[in-house]
């Protein structure tokens, strides 16, 4: 087995999560060294050739393609575990854009020799099916609210989102969890301006539904902030739930509260 998938901090969540020792081995002889990306830099962009699929080991990337007009919409973001450029385009290019938002380290896999590998290895392709369904689940619940939620709605399911993804790796007893994303980035990925994604933010933590600072984001109200998002909430610890601040007025822009301790409409 090679020295990087002994140490692979993904290695019971990923892709190689149902793989044998014997069957870790044999993928190794195949895939290629370890991508390092910096912050800002692509792991491929929209139409390239690629006959990569890489999983995500180590930081954040966005994965997004870019409309007529310019404008840019995220899709979904990769995070350790997830996996990305399985998905081509009917002429084998890259239907989207991923960009390393951190630091990024990704385990490259040749496409066509990966899904020859998986003929012999079942619980290896019903564990890559099983991630590229969340994947698109993921995608649908997020995507689906940009023509029916509200500005604070949608940062709320996307935040949440985020949260749930990160409360499941780590398991209980996190209270604060990482957002190494920018106010632009929130934008693309709801359909938004960052001008009302700041002006969002801010109603939002004066109402003690969540703070932030340096690239940490702390739920303060897991119950009050799942009603808002329309989602279920994650259990969460108990120093996570605080009173929330009175609120003047009782008046949103994006909605209505019916009083300080109920949610959002």
């Amino acid at each position: 087995m090679r020295p990087e998938c002994q140490s692979c901090p993904v290695r019971r969540d990923g892709l190689c999560a149902s793989a044998s020792d014997a069957q870790l081995q044999a993928l190794g002889t195949i895939k290629h060294p370890l991508w390092h990306v910096p912050a800002g830099g692509c792991v491929f962009a929209e139409g390239d050739g690629s006959e990569m699929v890489f999983i995500v080991r180590r930081g954040w990337a966005a994965v997004s393609v870019f409309h007529e007009n310019g404008r840019r919409q995220v899709l979904r973001f990769a995070m350790p575990g997830s996996m990305v450029g399985f998905e081509t385009t009917a002429d084998g290019c890259m239907p989207c854009t991923v960009e390393a938002l951190t630091d990024l380290t990704a385990c490259p896999i040749p496409r066509q020799p990966l899904l020859r590998f998986c003929q012999s290895a079942p619980e290896l392709t019903s564990r890559m099916w099983s991630l590229l369904a969340a994947e698109t689940i993921s995608d649908w619940r997020l995507l689906g609210g940009l023509g029916t939620c509200t500005a604070a709605e949608r940062i709320a399911r996307l935040l949440l989102a985020l949260c749930q993804r990160q409360f499941r790796e780590a398991g209980a007893g996190m209270d604060e969890f990482a957002l190494p994303i920018s106010q632009t980035v929130i934008a693309d990925a709801t359909g938004l301006t960052s001008v009302h994604v700041c002006r969002t933010l801010k109603e939002m933590r004066a109402a003690g539904l969540l703070s932030f600072a340096k690239g940490r984001l702390r739920v303060m109200d897991w119950q009050r902030l799942a009603g808002l998002a329309e989602m279920t909430a994650t259990p969460a610890p108990c120093s996570a739930v605080l009173p929330s601040p009175p609120l003047e007025p009782n008046r949103w822009r994006e909605g209505v509260w019916r009083s300080a301790s109920t949610h959002i409409q």
